[in-house]
């Protein structure tokens, strides 16, 4: 089945394939990452607040400022003293705390009595 392409369709092609090699020829690559929907909101604002005509402008001077720094410079902005060491995800937490239940119901007088408050 063989069918004769519409000039138009013809044209997109060629148009594509062109920047396709144009992309090539000067090292450029598409790249896609999920990004959470506030950071983008933030991102968007300060597109507009610092003249920005597209957001690759600005991921474009956050890279090359990244990549000005010095090594070490770099190496203590992703220090993160703050960031926990790791993340309980809700699912994990209900499975320790199930596991937990299960446990002592095998081998009850291990719980946990509050002491009642005087008053």
């Amino acid at each position: 089945m063989t069918e004769e392409r519409t000039a138009s369709a013809r044209h997109s092609a060629d148009y594509r394939d062109r920047e396709k090699k144009k992309a090539e020829k000067l090292g450029i690559e598409k790249v896609f990452f999920n990004m959470p929907a506030g950071i983008k909101a933030a991102m968007a604002v300060e597109i507009e607040h610092h003249g920005y005509d597209q957001v690759q402008e600005l991921w474009q001077d956050l890279a090359l400022s990244w990549i000005a720094q010095d090594p070490e410079e770099r190496a203590r902005r992703l220090e993160r003293p703050d960031a926990p060491a790791f993340y309980i995800s809700p699912k994990l937490a209900r499975q320790f705390q199930d596991a937990s239940i299960a446990e002592l119901r095998r081998d009850p007088g291990d719980e946990i009595q509050r002491p009642e408050s005087e008053v």
